[in-house]
């Protein structure tokens, strides 16, 4: 028979390496669960967070811009009666400027738009006209997006109208916060500055920055994004986008319903993944002298596995040599399977070789049906061809097996298969071979065998198994194909022979046998 060249590893290297490649797979998908894991809750729990910063301060916003127009409200109501006094218009525009810090300036005007009343006084709006028209025309309480007032500054007017008692249109009070200048807005923005690298950023409807950290971005106009978007159209939530610049952000949001304006709070992505980065060092250098302690144990259990398993098998290469039973003997025995291994070689090479075979078989046989499988099988006939002088193959398979599978599902199927084995196996020699090549394709080979005997074989096989009654299925047949195999043939064709002549005997009806000689067909 022909010899496999000598493998060049040995047990030892073997057994180190699969415990080193085990402890490092093992450790390295450690530290990915932990990283994806961990990465996974500080994303959440980032989005959470900017998402209730985001709503907390467009609630406070909302609060401050509401107890202006509630201000507001009730200035209109106090100089209603008295739009036409020139003083008591100025005087109340004064009061309204010093009561606190939300208004930089102050102006009343009439119903075409011309300012009545204004303060700081240094700012002479007296006598000029409104840039903006939309308060005067839809005479109701506004806070506009921001623009360049008329004295150049970029300011946010917050108005409500002024109506007489018999609801006649006199015009508007209003006051403007400055965007460049403290004021309530940025106080209330400026106690939410954040130390994890977070920010938050207040946009209007145009998407016009009405505060930022950095004062330079105050003024500026966003580019449409997902972000931004999302403050302006959705009452709040989160999101993991880019930002204008492409930095993919963590960001939360929420809208302001008096102004629709919108609050994002958002940090960087990379933030989170430097410290994950950090932590997975830390991790490392905590876990390295443990894993060197580790390594070392399994490489001194590596060799105390191996050692011994070494001189054994080193010691089976010289079974026949006078001094081979003192040598095994010597070996040190310190584990149950080094002393079963070396009480196997000094019982000799029979019972090593019959234990070989045991563990061959379980390795080599169908696991379904317990038959020998396709390397067995080939093994088998790689032995044959170089010690018999013929054989003869018996291909079969189940007739319409498919439709035992579909209607008595695939458990009834595999009980058919097992039983279908049992058959072949009464029906078989101590020295032939029953195979399962695959679904329920059978193969029975038959050493020193005539092609007349191997087809008696078949037809009182399939008349067994036609006669058997199975559990579940009932009744079923099998179709057979017989060839013969003789010395310097080639084996692959024989058994293309032997399963083209099965397939014949498919086309001829089923349930029958077709030999390689002209045998008279069996059909029931």
């Amino acid at each position: 028979m022909p010899t496999r060249p000598r493998p060049r590893l040995n047990l030892r290297t073997l057994l180190l390496a699969f415990a080193l490649t085990s402890a490092i797979a093992t450790l390295a998908n450690t530290f990915w669960v932990m990283f994806t894991t961990q990465k996974a809750e500080l994303v959440e729990n980032a989005l959470q967070t900017n998402e209730a910063y985001a709503s907390r301060i467009a609630t406070g916003v909302e609060e401050v811009l509401r107890s202006d127009l509630d201000r507001l409200q009730f200035v209109s109501s106090s100089i209603s009666q008295a739009f036409t006094d020139q003083p008591t218009l100025q005087k109340e525009a004064h009061r309204l400027l010093r009561q606190d810090t939300s208004f930089n300036s102050v102006l009343i005007s009439n119903a075409e738009g011309k300012i009545i009343a204004s303060a700081p006084s240094s700012l002479q709006l007296d006598g000029q006209m409104l840039q903006r028209r939309s308060p005067l025309l839809r005479r109701e309480p506004m806070i506009s997006d921001a623009f360049q007032s008329l004295a150049g500054n970029l300011v946010v007017f917050v108005s409500h109208p002024v109506f007489s008692q018999s609801g006649e249109y006199l015009g508007l009070v209003g006051g403007s916060i400055r965007l460049e200048q403290k004021n309530t807005i940025q106080a209330l923005m400026d106690l939410n500055i954040r130390n994890d690298g977070a920010h938050v950023y207040l946009v209007d409807s145009q998407r016009r920055v009405l505060y930022h950290p950095d004062p330079k971005r105050i003024g500026t106009v966003l580019a449409t994004g997902p972000i931004v978007d999302a403050a302006l159209k959705q009452s709040h939530g989160s999101m993991q986008a880019p930002d204008g610049n492409g930095n993919e952000m963590l960001a939360g949001y929420a809208s302001i319903p008096s102004s629709h304006w919108g609050v994002i709070s958002q940090r960087p992505l990379s933030n989170i993944q430097a410290r994950l980065e950090a932590t997975t060092i830390k991790v490392a250098k905590g876990i390295a002298p443990l894993g060197l302690f580790g390594l070392l144990v399994i490489w001194w259990l590596g060799l105390k596995i191996s050692v011994p398993l070494s001189r054994l098998a080193e010691s089976a290469k010289r079974l026949d040599a006078p001094e081979s039973y003192d040598r095994i003997l010597a070996v040190p025995a310190d584990y149950f399977e080094s002393w079963q291994i070396r009480r196997a070689l000094l019982l000799g090479a029979n019972l090593l070789q019959e234990k070989i075979g045991r563990l061959n078989h379980q390795a080599q046989s169908d696991p379904l049906t317990g038959l020998a499988n396709r390397r067995a099988m080939e093994e088998t006939l790689e032995l044959w061809q170089e010690t018999l002088e013929t054989f003869a193959t018996i291909s079969m398979d189940i007739d319409h097996f498919k439709r035992v599978n579909d209607t008595y599902g695939h458990g009834a199927g595999d009980e058919t298969l097992r039983a279908m084995a049992r058959l072949m196996r009464q029906a078989s020699r101590p020295d032939d071979l029953a195979c399962r090549i695959g679904g329920e394709e059978f193969l029975l080979l038959l050493p020193n065998s005539s092609i007349s005997t191997a087809a008696e074989v078949a037809e009182r096989l399939r008349t067994r198994i036609e006669a058997t009654d199975f559990d579940t299925v009932g009744h079923i047949t099998i179709s057979l194909g017989v060839a013969l195999w003789r010395k310097g043939e080639s084996i692959s064709a024989t058994l293309e022979k032997s399963d083209r002549l099965l397939y014949q005997a498919k086309a001829q009806g089923r349930n029958r046998v077709v030999s390689e000689k002209e045998l008279p067909a069996t059909t029931r």
